[in-house]
Order: structure tokens, then sequence, then C-alpha cells
């Protein structure tokens, strides 16, 4: 169901904010971005795409746009079926009118410092990488506050990407900030959570192409089970990694 709305003409910000399962943290998700745009003079959007939640998610979502005044600045759309966060990244940038666009989480992880630092940087590259200086000892230097085995899948998945694709960022998933127009461009066939590291190491081949990387800190989901470890999702990150390596050796005979 696509609540269709008219909204402002000119858009900076599109932002989609993923749902599945989150009737018990989506409402504070939707609090704390309204928080941190507060006072910013962005014009923004955002498109929250439940993705068939088995829960009140949807309700909740509902009730809230309701409650706060925001259909101007709000859509709600429900599948009918489970696509994918990466399916549904792309159909939220379709159906945005931002300059730029992000992704942020019902599970409301990104703290409100995190979203401030990124939104602060909007204008002065192409994308703005997030990233939490992730350590699995030295609790000291640590910005990633999840679980140890998340750490430890983040510590080894970085360096990963990077010799697979032969660049060299801090971290490649989480809630990158691109010119929608590079997104739409770039898209790449992954419904799980490899697409993140698939597009944005895509886009960075492309020559002139400009990055910031910001420091921010990082917190696991308070309530339930992730889907990241889903088999489904194991496999279309798997997916992610071959189509990297084959993209990067294309490139390297000038195909």
């Amino acid at each position: 169901m696509d609540e269709k709305r008219d909204l402002p003409r000119q858009m900076d910000l599109t932002i989609y904010l993923t749902s599945f399962n989150e009737e018990k943290m989506i409402e504070g998700a939707m609090s704390r971005i309204l928080e941190a745009l507060q006072g910013t003079g962005i014009q923004y959007e955002v498109i929250v795409i439940d993705d068939y939640s088995r829960d009140d998610s949807v309700n909740v979502v509902r009730h809230f746009i309701e409650q706060h005044q925001l259909k101007d600045r709000f859509r709600l759309l429900a599948n009918e079926f489970n696509r994918g966060i990466g399916v549904n990244y792309y159909r939220a940038a379709e159906m945005g009118r931002g300059e730029y666009f992000i992704v942020l989480f019902g599970d409301n992880p990104v703290p409100l410092e995190a979203m401030k630092a990124v939104f602060a940087l909007i204008g002065q590259a192409d994308i703005i990488v997030p990233h939490y200086n992730t350590r699995l000892f030295n609790v000291k230097d640590n910005w990633d506050h999840r679980v140890f085995v998340r750490r430890l899948i983040s510590v080894l998945y970085t360096p990963l990407i990077s010799m697979l694709s032969g660049h060299h960022l801090a971290y490649y998933n989480g809630f990158c900030l691109h010119r929608r127009a590079n997104v739409l461009k770039h898209r790449v066939n992954a419904f799980g959570l490899g697409y993140q590291a698939e597009m944005l190491t895509k886009i960075l081949d492309e020559p002139g192409v400009t990055y910031r990387e910001v420091k921010v800190h990082n917190y696991d989901r308070q309530y339930g089970l992730g889907s990241a470890f889903r088999p489904r999702n194991v496999l279309s990150v798997m997916g992610s990694l071959w189509r990297i390596v084959w993209r990067r050796f294309r490139r390297g005979l000038g195909w």
C-alpha cells in the first residue's frame, strides 16, 4: 500500500527507513530522525518500506505519521511479501525526490549524534561514509558498541572488501549517504545486506567521485534478532562478493 503525498519540489534528502518486525523500535527511529534534522534547514522526505512484517510495525508507523501530522514528509509502503533490503533500497531511491539519499534502520541502532554528523556533511562530497573504528579488544578506542560476533564480522569483512575491490575504506556497510542519481545509475542486483558494499565500490570505480569518511558511534538493536545471519542474506552477500571480484577483473582487462 503506497500512501502518495504531495511533497516539496525542492528536496535535499530522501531517507529510506527500513521496517521488518520492528514494532518496539521503529517509533524511536522516526523520532530520532526528526530530532536529528530539526533546525538544519534540510528539505527532506522519509520513505518507510515495511518488508512484510508479521508484527504491528505498519500500524505503529501509520499512527506515528498521523499523530505528528507528518503526511507531507513521510510515506509508507507496505510490501505484500518480503523483498529484501537491497530491493527496497532501490525502490525507495526511485520513489524519492532528494538530491541525496540515505538508508536508516527501523531497529534504531544509529545514535542521534551519528545522524547529525552525517547530515552536517551533506554537499561536501558525493559519498559520506560513516565508520565505527571497530576494534575487538581495545575498548578504549572502539566506537562500535555491537556484540563481539558482529564486530568480528566487520573486522574481517572490511579488509576483504578492500582486497577484492582495490578500494580502501574504513567501512563498506551501514548508512552511507549518496547522491541519489549515483544510486540509480549504479544499482546492483542484490537483495541482501551486501548491496551497499557492492554498490559503493562500483560508484568509486567511476573517475572523479569524491567521498568523505566520518567516525561515529554505533549500537546493536535492542529487541529481537536481526536478519544478517539468515541463509538467504548470506547467499546474497556471497553473490555481491563474487560480483565485486568479477567487476575488478573486467576492469583490469579493460572490458
